[in-house]
């Protein structure tokens, strides 16, 4: 009640109109059409609700549905994980670039913040059709006739059939070099890189000024919690869909015999980002019709001046606070964000100075290299690991993320308002956290020894070299052009069943219809098994099984996974938890004014630093643990040039590289929240004393500061 009457009292004396704006006064409409019947969605709530839109489908979108089609994406159109990492790390390097412009051009006094989102939310939506394009231009995806081109041992000998040069995969793709859609893939990551760039600034910004200073990390909260929902419904929807054929929209599954799980399946990866980008150009509709500044914002920041002004006389306020002098009165012209572009090397040098800002930035760019890394690999890391299904291995990544990302970012902003904390006890906070996620990134200790896989993890039956090619398979004519693995009855992998050597296939029924993705196969010379499976097949007959199309069963994992589960959820839990104490320190280590330039600023850094590298070097890494490469350019031996993508990774390998980048990331994230601590120091402001420093603040006299004070940094505060 009492902060009512100080708003309205504020408001009744603020004689300042709202000519200013560009927005027609805080009205809500699109230009000149603003109709009454909207007026009643011009409140912080309303933009609450169409920011978490906006920003749970964007990361739907980047961090949650591109990290699942990754492999899929890469096995459709042929590319290594270091592609896969530059299309990711394209969305960062557009957003760096357009970031700084956006945000200081955006935050300028008259600026329409909510338009500006508005715009690049739309952006984002057209991006997200652009990237689903090459689904359409790349025609029906040949899997079927590809596994007929494998099919059964021939044992029609033919010198160096086994290494083909690939002529019948060039010949199915009608020409087209599939691998040349990546660029389709990254300019549509540039686009939604640039319409991203706005949603975090400009819009954690807008939100700040207005809501109260109780009330701010509770809308923050809010709003980084459902960009931490928007990746898990993308990881779980994603994996959804990818249970439906990439040709859904012109052949059935069935039609082509195949089904979920089989060796050549190719999931509708390109669905979700259609949906989400017709979500995303919904939302931006709205957003558009926000007013740059909303109805009671200005009696607000008068009521924050009163309750800044307080703070000289209790410990327990967490704002800026002023000490009282008659002579002295803070000009917020002097560190007002200018009005064109000649200004910002003074911003940027303003910010430069503190220290803490500067670190906080650099913890934050540790963490968004983790996090853009293990968010973009993580499927697929659980994938290769565990032998899992890619819609299995997205589904457990999704159930992490809800509870982790929104629940623990909820709880960050919700421990800053509860215990009232002050700037330097959010660092400590922040230190708290990067110091246990440090000890819980060991869970990437955790992995399962790799399934034996004939030629290329163990020699095939009386060999002691690793190779495809042995004598039980040598006449059989068999093409590395297309990856079609087999189970044997001895729980060995095969590379296709002609290089297990197999005679004969046979169809099974699978769901009372024929099915030949499960078929199975007899007379296979090259497995050895003193045990067989008798199987009645679609015929009548009875035959003795040696191979069929699944998924070994491997008995050398079986508590793994769980175990890797739980140590990732409380990892995660750990890294989302310091989402908010880096933002509540960011916002109280800069002056008010500064803030929405400042977070930009912060973005490009971590974006230049984190982001854009992180999928890169992940990439990179994966690619060295890689045993086996699609035949783009390979051997004899199935040894490649890394041309193509990766079919069999050293489990071994592949998990210590993984944990020594998270301790080194995560020992430095800590190295620089230690030092974000030890050097905060309160933001400066500056003022318009007549005699500070030798004269007044003024450009043409820059070192005329008085240093703000915080009561809780001065807990003996001089009452006289």
């Amino acid at each position: 009640m009492e902060m009512a009457n100080t708003i309205t009292n504020a408001k009744s004396s603020d004689p300042a109109s709202t000519a200013d704006l560009d927005d027609g006064g805080g009205q809500c409409g699109w230009y000149c059409w603003k109709p009454r019947f909207l007026q009643c969605l011009s409140t912080s709530k309303s933009f609450l609700f169409w920011i978490c839109w906006a920003g749970g489908f964007q990361s739907f979108l980047i961090n949650g549905l591109l990290n699942v089609c990754v492999s899929t994406i890469e096995r459709r159109y042929e590319l290594t994980s270091t592609d896969s990492g530059m299309i990711i790390g394209c969305y960062d390097i557009a957003s760096f670039l357009t970031v700084l412009p956006v945000s200081y051009l955006g935050g300028r006094k008259g600026a329409c913040k909510p338009r500006w989102v508005g715009y690049g939310v739309l952006l984002l939506g057209i991006g997200s059709f652009v990237f689903a394009t090459p689904h359409l231009a790349s025609g029906l995806y040949q899997a079927s006739v590809k596994q007929q081109v494998v099919g059964t041992c021939s044992l029609s000998p033919s010198v160096n059939a086994s290494c083909s040069t690939g002529d019948q995969l060039t010949a199915l793709n009608d020409g087209i070099s599939l691998q040349k859609f990546k660029y389709v893939f990254l300019m549509a990551q540039l686009i939604m890189g640039a319409g991203g760039a706005p949603l975090y600034t400009l819009g954690t910004a807008f939100i700040d000024e207005n809501v109260s200073h109780k009330m701010q990390p509770i809308y923050s909260g809010v709003f980084y919690g459902s960009t931490m929902l928007g990746p898990a419904l993308g990881y779980i929807a994603g994996g959804q869909l990818l249970r439906l054929y990439v040709d859904i929209d012109k052949i059935s599954a069935k039609e082509v015999g195949m089904a979920p799980g089989g060796s050549g399946w190719v999931g509708a990866w390109w669905l979700g980002f259609v949906i989400a980008g017709t979500l995303l150009c919904i939302a931006a509709i709205p957003l558009l019709a926000f007013p740059g500044e909303l109805p009671g914002a200005k009696a607000l920041a008068a009521a924050k001046e009163v309750e800044d002004s307080k703070t000289e006389h209790t410990e327990d306020d967490d704002e800026y606070n002023s000490k009282n002098d008659s002579e002295t009165t803070t000009q917020d012209a002097s560190i007002s964000v200018g009005q064109s572009l000649r200004e910002l090397p003074t911003a940027i040098k303003e910010l430069a100075t503190r220290w803490t800002f500067l670190f906080i930035c650099l913890e934050q760019s540790c963490e968004a290299m983790l996090l853009s890394g293990f968010g973009a690999f993580l499927p697929k890391i659980i994938e290769s690991q565990f032998s899992l299904s890619p819609s299995m291995a997205a589904v457990i990544v999704g159930g992490l993320v809800i509870p982790c990302g929104c629940g623990a970012s909820y709880t960050g902003g919700y421990l800053i308002k509860h215990y009232r904390m002050r700037p330097r006890s959010i660092l400590k906070m922040s230190c708290f956290w990067v110091s246990l996620s440090f000890i819980f990134s060991l869970a990437f200790m955790v992995y399962c020894p790799n399934q034996d896989f004939a030629g290329v993890t163990i020699p095939y039956s009386g060999k002691q070299e690793l190779s495809i090619v042995s004598d039980c398979n040598a006449n059989c004519s068999c093409s590395l052009d297309t990856y079609s693995p087999v189970c044997g009855i001895d729980n060995i992998v095969y590379y296709s069943p002609c290089h297990a050597g197999c005679l004969s296939f046979h169809e099974t029924m699978v769901d009372g219809l024929k099915s030949k993705s499960f078929g199975v196969y007899s007379n296979c010379s090259c497995i050895n098994s003193p045990e067989f499976k008798r199987m009645k097949v679609v015929d009548g007959t009875e035959v003795d099984v040696m191979a069929a199309r699944q998924t070994c069963t491997s008995s050398k994992c079986s508590y793994q996974l769980y175990l890797f589960t739980v140590l990732l959820f409380i990892f995660l839990a750990l890294v989302f938890a310091n989402s908010m104490p880096i933002l509540s320190a960011t916002l109280r280590s800069v002056p008010h004014n500064r803030r929405a330039f400042a977070l930009g600023t912060q973005m490009i850094i971590w974006r230049l630093l984190g982001a854009i590298p992180g999928p890169m070097i992940f990439g990179l890494f994966i690619d060295s643990s890689c045993v086996l490469w699609t035949h783009t350019n390979s051997n004899c031996n199935g040894n490649s040039d890394n041309s193509g993508s990766c079919l069999i990774y050293n489990n071994y390998s592949f998990s210590r590289a993984m944990v020594g980048l998270a301790l080194v990331v995560k020992g430095l994230t800590f190295l620089f929240a230690i030092l974000a601590w030890w050097f905060y120091t309160p933001p400066v402001k500056t003022k318009t004393a007549k005699h500070v420093n030798g004269g007044p603040a003024t450009s043409a006299n820059p070192e005329a500061k008085t240093k703000e004070t915080y009561a809780y940094d001065n807990p003996v505060v001089d009452r006289s």
